[in-house]
């Protein structure tokens, strides 16, 4: 069996822990080491298959969505000048950009500048223009994570257009209130990048399109983040762990959970989590049979499902784009469970109908 790079040695710090919580915490190490060395199916790709393609315009928009998208992607680290927030520690900023085109390799542009549709000719490249009103994530591990847990996220979901943060925390075993000030925290760095005078993203960042996500402990995080700063427009609850989720906000919440997750069991965390927010805030929650608590360390488990929804919903929610609706609402088959409600859709079709009923009104 591979073991998982991403997830950290775990079980050194059991005999350390005295307080209740603690013990309660030390539970789900141990949970989490068997996870990592009994179910296989977390850390491979814990679901069936993709079905053969078919020719339809939105089978062929779910499979685009469960790989890499069109953009280039560049990094933007501490030692670059992005600030160094207090409530958290360490942090990379993964950017879109449009790829520069190769004059060698593209003859297109063989014949210089006016060949180069939107962009100019800089020396053997074709230098494009810039991306810019660019929304935002900020991403934070789960418990024990260090912030590289999450860097697959980084290049896919910026590849689509979407600039990501990851981030880690002070201390690696705090508890999900901790980590949704980490990334309320983060919001400021990310927001700063639109200002700082040498930073790639200087202007070209849309400061009030701001979203948080999280893994395990982070996954609470993030909705605790969410009732922090009601400017944020969408969370990714990724395999979430936090008991007791009395929260109520307005965020719309994608709940990712495993059927075979010990540490953080979808009835009694992702399932409660969902059901205790308020019937006007917009939620789905896509259980992946098989899966297990590792799931969301790279979105391309599932089939690509895991990263389909994840940019879907950031797509609708964050990016205001209602073309992605039809990729969220379509049930994939490797779904345990699949509950979905967005009460703008229902909202808009009422909406409709009573414009279609004033016409006949009209008409009559």
């Amino acid at each position: 069996m591979t073991e998982n790079p991403a997830m950290p040695d775990l079980s050194f710090r059991l005999s350390h822990r005295r307080s209740g919580w603690a013990k309660g915490v030390g539970l789900i190490i141990l949970a989490m080491a068997v996870v990592n060395t009994r179910n296989a199916l977390a850390l491979d790709d814990p679901a069936t298959p993709p079905k053969a393609a078919v020719a339809s315009d939105l089978e062929s928009r779910i499979d685009a969505a469960r790989t890499f998208g069109p953009y280039g992607v560049e990094r933007i680290r501490e030692r670059d000048g992005l600030r160094n927030g207090p409530k958290y520690a360490g942090a990379t900023i993964y950017y879109p950009v449009i790829k520069a085109v190769n004059r060698d390799q593209d003859p297109s542009v063989q014949g210089g500048k006016e060949d180069a549709v939107d962009g100019e000719i800089a020396g053997d490249k074709v230098k494009t223009p810039e991306l810019t009103g660019l929304s935002s994530v900020v991403l934070i591990p789960g418990f024990m994570g260090p912030e590289r847990s999450m860097s697959r996220w980084g290049p896919y979901l910026a590849s689509h257009g979407i600039v990501v943060m990851t981030i880690g925390t002070n201390n690696l075993g705090v508890n999900p209130d901790a980590r949704g000030e980490a990334l309320v925290d983060g919001l400021v760095t990310i927001r700063a990048e639109n200002e700082r005078e040498g930073s790639p993203l200087l202007g070209r960042l849309d400061p009030e399109s701001v979203a948080v996500g999280g893994w395990s402990m982070g996954g609470g995080g993030a909705q605790v983040a969410a009732t922090l700063d009601p400017s944020i427009k969408a969370v990714l609850a990724l395999c979430p762990w936090k008991p007791r989720p009395y929260l109520s906000h307005d965020v719309p919440v994608f709940f990712l959970g495993g059927e075979r997750d010990g540490p953080a069991p979808v009835k009694k965390h992702a399932l409660k989590h969902y059901d205790a927010l308020p019937d006007r805030t917009p939620k789905l929650l896509y259980e992946v049979r098989g899966g297990g608590h590792s799931l969301p360390l790279n979105p391309k488990y599932a089939a690509g499902d895991v990263g389909r929804f994840s940019l879907a919903w950031l797509k609708v929610y964050l990016d205001d784009d209602d073309s992605w609706r039809p990729i969220l609402e379509a049930r994939p088959d490797n779904a345990s469970r699949f509950l979905i409600e967005l009460p703008e859709a229902e909202e808009a079709e009422a909406t409709e109908d009573d414009r279609e009923s004033d016409k006949v009104k009209k008409a009559a």
